[in-house]
This record gives C-alpha cells, sequence and structure tokens, in this order.
C-alpha cells in the first residue's frame, strides 16, 4: 500500500482546520517515521494516523463511539 503525501498532508490540515486548532508543522521525521509533533496532535485531539496517511476512518468511528459509550 503506497501513501500519497500531498493526499495526508490535506487530511492532517483538513483536521486541525475543522476542529479550529493550528496544525503540526510536518508529518514527517528525518528518518521517515510520522513525526512527533504529529503523534502529539493525534493524541492531543483524536485524529487518527490510519486516517491521515491512508484515509480510513474507520479507527476514529470506533474510537468515538467508545468515548461516547463511556461518557454517557
Amino acid at each position: 500500500m503506497s501513501i500519497n503525501y500531498t493526499e495526508a498532508e490535506a487530511r492532517m490540515h483538513f483536521y486541525a482546520d475543522t476542529i479550529g486548532v493550528q496544525p503540526p508543522g510536518r508529518l514527517l521525521s528525518d528518518d521517515g517515521a510520522p513525526a512527533p509533533e504529529l503523534l502529539n496532535f493525534c493524541v492531543r485531539c483524536g485524529a487518527s494516523l490510519d486516517w491521515i496517511f491512508l484515509g480510513d476512518v474507520r479507527g476514529m468511528i470506533r474510537d468515538s463511539y467508545k468515548v461516547a459509550r463511556n461518557t454517557r
């Protein structure tokens, strides 16, 4: 499975714009791994690496469902 980094960056910016926060400065570290600021963004804001890199929303849907179940 190949990753389209232009689309991944667009999804990252879309998510940040949607929730009204500043997006991370980069997707990848120099070694090709997800950048620490992207990982922190995902933890802090609830974005999914699967969605950002691959366009797969299933993880975010499952997590949102779990949060909704535990808070009601």
